[in-house]
């Protein structure tokens, strides 16, 4: 009986450690519609470094390294810079953009938001260039790959707010009339 106990603990242990070192970066604990302050504060960011949130201005970016946003997370290991776009205060679109020798981008998007069927052929190109989009209840992810004669491809994944379409709305209507 003691030695099943044991057993059990070394289990939940191997279990509760594996867990932890394949915990997925999806991107949760920047839900769209946070604020600018809110959002510089959950990437604990130096708000001296970052741009200050002026009132008026109907868009804001917020860079940050994809090491410190996604820490444990493979296709982020090289510099990867994550863009965050917010739209009246309200964060609504997240960019990720990497160039390296391998796609490792989709790979990730895949593990998070599903596998994308019926891909396009020339994405299994030696030299793949494609591009496509798929949906979820509440955001839209856009995929794009291009390779180089360098041996490398670029790899794009754009995020985007479905349930915050009327501030888009809103600011495109804003630069049609200016």
């Amino acid at each position: 009986m003691k030695k099943n106990k044991i057993l059990i603990v070394v289990l939940l242990s191997q279990l509760l450690l594996i867990g932890g070192v394949h915990a997925k970066c999806d991107f949760k604990s920047f839900p769209f519609g946070i604020s600018h302050s809110t959002l510089v504060k959950e990437l604990k960011l130096d708000p001296d470094l970052v741009e200050e949130n002026l009132k008026g201005a109907p868009v804001q970016m917020v860079f940050a390294p994809g090491q410190k946003v996604c820490k444990n997370e493979k296709a982020f290991d090289e510099y990867v810079p994550v863009h965050f776009l917010l739209l009246y205060d309200k964060l609504v679109e997240i960019q990720i953009m990497r160039t390296a020798e391998n796609p490792e981008l989709i790979n990730w998007a895949e593990s998070i938001y599903g596998v994308k069927q019926d891909k396009p052929n020339s994405f299994y190109n030696l030299l793949p260039n494609a591009q496509w989009l798929w949906e979820k209840a509440d955001f839209s992810i856009a995929y794009s790959i291009m390779s180089y004669d360098t041996n490398e491809v670029s790899e794009s994944i754009v995020i985007q707010s479905l349930n915050h379409q009327e501030y888009f709305d809103r600011f495109a209507d804003s630069e049609v009339n200016n």
